[in-house]
């Protein structure tokens, strides 16, 4: 964790469509890949 993580978030993205026609492109999956890839390649920074 780093600081200002937190264990558990509800986030609602709903009122950021409405107002400023927010649209995620980024699937949660392809997401967690590409964070798990950049962990992988800065791991080193956080041991």
């Amino acid at each position: 964790m780093q600081p200002g993580d937190v264990e558990r978030t509800y986030a609602d993205i709903s009122k950021a469509k409405k107002l400023i026609a927010y649209k995620p492109k980024t699937s949660f999956k392809e997401g967690i890949q590409k964070f798990v890839e950049w962990y992988q390649e800065n791991r080193k920074l956080y041991e």
